[in-house]
């Protein structure tokens, strides 16, 4: 790794934060539409064939995404409190942004051409701030609604498409598409940077071990990210269930159980594919990310 592209890495780790921090929601824009452009000489860190296709796919994508968000965002909020098309194209702008149902098609495929390392800005940093976007819908009851609705057809189409795949990085596409549809769920209920908070530390340490081909530790991280008990994506997970139960969201509660289940036989079948036929190579890392995992225990207490 070139050590110029640290700035890069510092633009797209600040940009969530220029985003959040911001009181105005076209400085917030701006912050998002800086991670992108940070992000591009990262997508060049691979040596795969289709680097400059997969960037110009992203590009195309996104510059699409920030049109329609810029444009449908100067009414939007100006009219907070009125339902109309403009909402609705917010939102499809928010729905490329994040690679949720319906702008989901370009996840696994792009992120099967590219590095470890860029997968990891990709699919972690540059969601929190259209996370931030989202979480502004849900002052109408109509967009919360239709927001929880976009979560759970993420979430099962997410499972679907992971069992359909035979490459991990595919494999790990699929699978943020589905927590991705998680998080909409939590951003209705209002548990959403908890669940981010914990995913994003899981994702990272999952990638850094695939970059170090550490096997052993990547097996236990794909565990943890399934939500198996007692590891923290299982704590997350059943807050957000709880928060449905609740609130009497019992479709909401069972279908998100029903992807779980589903997503569940491909991280086992990944799983079983690293953990049974790789050497253990690194034990003390091994247990390092065990305890970083078993500290979800401690959650139960709260």
């Amino acid at each position: 790794m070139n050590s110029s592209n640290l700035l890069f890495f510092f633009i797209c780790f600040i940009s969530p934060v220029i985003s959040l921090s911001s009181s105005d929601w076209i400085i917030s824009w701006i912050g998002m539409e800086i991670g992108m452009i940070g992000l591009f000489p990262l997508l060049m860190m691979n040596y795969f064939s289709s680097s400059k296709e997969s960037m110009m796919k992203y590009f195309l994508i996104q510059s699409l995404a920030s049109m329609m968000m810029f444009v449908s965002g100067i009414i939007f909020f100006n009219n907070l409190e009125q339902m109309n098309m403009i909402n609705y194209l917010f939102l499809m702008s928010l729905s490329l942004k994040l690679g949720i149902f319906p702008g989901h098609f370009w996840v696994p495929s792009l992120v099967n051409s590219l590095s470890w390392v860029s997968n990891m800005m990709l699919l972690g940093p540059l969601k929190i701030a259209p996370m931030g976007f989202l979480s502004m819908l849900i002052l109408s009851n109509d967009m919360l609604y239709l927001i929880m609705l976009l979560g759970i057809f993420s979430a099962i189409i997410g499972s679907i498409l992971g069992n359909n795949q035979t490459s991990i990085r595919s494999m790990i596409g699929s699978s943020s598409i589905s927590h991705s549809g998680w998080m909409c769920v939590g951003v209705c209920f209002g548990y959403i940077w908890g669940y981010m908070l914990g995913y994003l530390i899981i994702l990272t340490f999952m990638l850094l071990s695939l970059f170090m081909v550490d096997y052993l530790s990547f097996s236990v991280m794909l565990l943890s990210l399934s939500g198996l008990p007692p590891f923290i994506m299982f704590l997350m997970k059943m807050k957000i269930l709880l928060y449905s139960l609740f609130s009497l969201e019992y479709i909401v509660f069972f279908v998100l159980i029903l992807s779980s289940v589903i997503s569940l036989n491909f991280y086992l079948k990944f799983f079983y594919s690293y953990f049974l036929t790789n050497k253990w190579n690194s034990k003390f890392l091994l247990s390092i990310f065990c305890l970083l995992n078993l500290l979800g225990i401690a959650f139960v207490c709260f």
